[in-house]
Parts: C-alpha cells; sequence; structure tokens
C-alpha cells in the first residue's frame, strides 16, 4: 500500500490514552482496545481531535485539511450532509447504537456503521432502576429526609407517601427490538402484564412469554399500561410520534420513561398538557430534543414541580449506556469495523461489517464510493 489512508476521529475519547486506559473498564477489553489501536495505526494515518466536542466548524475544518477516507464520530458530533457530499469520505462510523446524528447525503453511496448488540443489557438495567426509583418515590423522600423534612410524628406512618409494587403495573413496551426485548427478559417474572407495540410482531417472543401481548394501536398501549417506556430509533417517521393525542389518554399517576431520543416525544405538548393540568403523568427523561437540556425547558419543569409536587420526575444527563465495560465494547466494535472497511477489497469483505440496516438491505446493489479506493489498492 503505497500511502496509508487516512482516519480522523473526532473525539480523543476514543483514544488508547483515554478509553483505553480507564480503570473502570475491565482488563481484557482495555488489552483488546490496545491491540486494535496497534492495528489500526500499523495501516492508517490517524488525526485524532484533541478535545471531546467539536462543533460543526471545527469538524468541517479537519476534514477539508486532513481529507480522510473514514470519519469516525459518536452522538454528540452531528454530521451534515454537506460535510459528507463536498469530502472524499467512503465511510461514517459511529460508536453509538442510534445514528440520527448522521445526515445520509442524498446520493447515499457513503457507508455508515453503528454498534448494535452491545449497549442493550446497560440500558435496560437503567431503564429498570427509573421504573422501580418512581414506583417507590426514591427521588422525593431522598429530598425529604435531606431538607430534614423528617420528623418525629413522621417517624413511621408515611401514608401520603404510599407506593406501589411493579406487579400490580401494567408495563407498556413501544419497540421490542434488543432493549425492550431484554427489559421483557428481565420483569417477565416479576408478574406484570406486559404490553408492547412495534412495526413487527414477535410471536415467537409471545409465546415464550405468556405474559406478552401484541398491542396493534399505540393509543390502546398509551390507554392502558401504567409504565410506558420509550425503545425506538428516532427518524422521520418517530420523530415527535409520541404527541398530545396519545399522551391526553395516558391513565392519572402512569408514569413515562424516554431513555430512547429526546425528539420522539414532542416535549413542547407533554409540558403544555402538564401545566394546564390536562394530564396527570409522572416522568423520567435521559434524553432531550437538546441536549443538555435548554434553561428554558428545566425552568417550565421546575415551575410544574412547585406547582404540583405530587408528580414524580427524574431527570438524566443521556446517561443510560454509561457502564464502563458497554462504553469499552463500543469502541472495541467501533475499531473493528474501521479496520475491516481499510483492509476490505469487495463487497463480500464488508457482509460482517456493522453497516445501517437500510443499507445493508442494499449492500450488493449500491455504487458505493468505497468502490474507488479498492480499484486504487
Amino acid at each position: 500500500m503505497a500511502t496509508k489512508p487516512r482516519v480522523f476521529l473526532t473525539s480523543n475519547i476514543f483514544s488508547s490514552a483515554e478509553i483505553g486506559n480507564n480503570p473502570k473498564i475491565s482488563q481484557d477489553i482495555r488489552d483488546s482496545l490496545s491491540q486494535l489501536w496497534k492495528e489500526l495505526d500499523q495501516i492508517a494515518k490517524v488525526i485524532i481531535y484533541n478535545g471531546r466536542f467539536p462543533d460543526d466548524i471545527e469538524i468541517q475544518k479537519n476534514i477539508e485539511q486532513f481529507d480522510p477516507l473514514i470519519l469516525g464520530c459518536h452522538l454528540s458530533h452531528p454530521i451534515t450532509s454537506e460535510m459528507l457530499e463536498n469530502s472524499n469520505i467512503v465511510a461514517v462510523c459511529t460508536a453509538t447504537v442510534g445514528y440520527n446524528h448522521i445526515q445520509i447525503p442524498e446520493k447515499n453511496d457513503i457507508l455508515i456503521t453503528h454498534t448494535p448488540g452491545v449497549l442493550f443489557e446497560a440500558v435496560a438495567d437503567y431503564t429498570l432502576a427509573l421504573i422501580m426509583s418512581n414506583l417507590r418515590n426514591v427521588i422525593d423522600l431522598h429530598n425529604y429526609v435531606w431538607s430534614e423534612k423528617w420528623v418525629v410524628s413522621e417517624k413511621w406512618d408515611m401514608d401520603q407517601n404510599l407506593s406501589s409494587s411493579i406487579k400490580n403495573n401494567v408495563l407498556g413496551l413501544i419497540g421490542l427490538g434488543e432493549i425492550g426485548t431484554e427489559i421483557l427478559r428481565k420483569v417477565h417474572n416479576w408478574g406484570l402484564k406486559i404490553l408492547y407495540y412495534d412495526i413487527e410482531r414477535r410471536e415467537e417472543l409471545e409465546k415464550q412469554f405468556e405474559n406478552l401481548e401484541f398491542v396493534t394501536k399505540l393509543e390502546n398501549l398509551f390507554e392502558e399500561a401504567d409504565i410506558i417506556s420509550l425503545h425506538i430509533p428516532l427518524n422521520r417517521n418517530t420523530e415527535n410520534l409520541i404527541n398530545k393525542d396519545l399522551l391526553k389518554v395516558m391513565k392519572k399517576n402512569s408514569f413515562l420513561i424516554n431513555t430512547a431520543r429526546g425528539k420522539i416525544l414532542n416535549l413542547t405538548e407533554f409540558l403544555d398538557l402538564l401545566e394546564k393540568k390536562e394530564i396527570l403523568v409522572n416522568f423520567a427523561f435521559d434524553v432531550y430534543p437538546q441536549e443538555p437540556i435548554d434553561i428554558k425547558t428545566l425552568k417550565r419543569i421546575k415551575a410544574i414541580k412547585t406547582s404540583q409536587p405530587d408528580i414524580r420526575m427524574i431527570l438524566m444527563p443521556h446517561n443510560a449506556s454509561a457502564d464502563a465495560n458497554t462504553r469499552g465494547r463500543m469502541v472495541n466494535l467501533f475499531l473493528k469495523d474501521i479496520i475491516k472497511i481499510i483492509q476490505s477489497r469487495s463487497i463480500q469483505d464488508l457482509k460482517d461489517v456493522h453497516i445501517i440496516p437500510e443499507q445493508k438491505k442494499e449492500l450488493e446493489e449500491t455504487n458505493w464510493r468505497i468502490k474507488k479506493y479498492w480499484l486504487e489498492q
């Protein structure tokens, strides 16, 4: 190979000095990352952005100056179609399951890879932690003690804070992919009824789990479920899917969880309904339309809590996959795909690369940019 192909990574978090040296990650994963970095350095010229959150201008500048063959990024780095169309990039690899932060150019000849099959256990655990925290009112009761409101007269008999066991609730899962299915596996023995809504019916899971029931209309799930958890990707079909029409039919004191993507829920309409007291819904959000959450939205939520203190709220900073080994495995998969793409010489060599599903279906038919790279090798 006359010249090494160039790879630009938009964050130093991917480096062996950062995630590869994190003591919270198990030694075997760190060893694997170290080996992958040695392999990548041998076959490519890698430039890593010196920081974690470059803006659009900085990413564009690096693409123009470095002229990479492959661009590596994560969720915090929006990649615009303009950046890609006016470049020689043949593949964008993201160390995330979701890839809505990447605007696919109209020609759609640039490969997009992601990291599926890694974070589902971490997100499922996190979702269950949010469910149990809400049902047992963990946040408010902690604050009650913390603010010195727990007094002798309420030493034990606190009937105003009675909670609900999870087996007495109906759980509604919107999306029964990797994460939704993992939640199902963890809770099915707890004795609660589980409803699910998805674009495809999962009859094999219904046979395996007798308390699982498919709902054909999303509205029916919102009417019946006590706990509703979102586990679908963000795309043009799901943006603002959860709107005021669905929210209005939710049960009083039901619970809405979003660990998927912020724009799946129309947050403005949700807060409008809470402010007008048209609904009484508890909620836990890990994702928001704008991240970090904008101050105006946060002030609205705080005002709702002040005026309606019985509403249970949990706000988290997009942290569901933040298990050390999970993040390590995601970067591991990310680096492996970059290496495989560089070493590829044909479509056949891409078969086990984690190309996004809609492109995987068209792998044989599309005239990918990478074909020019193969001819030059």
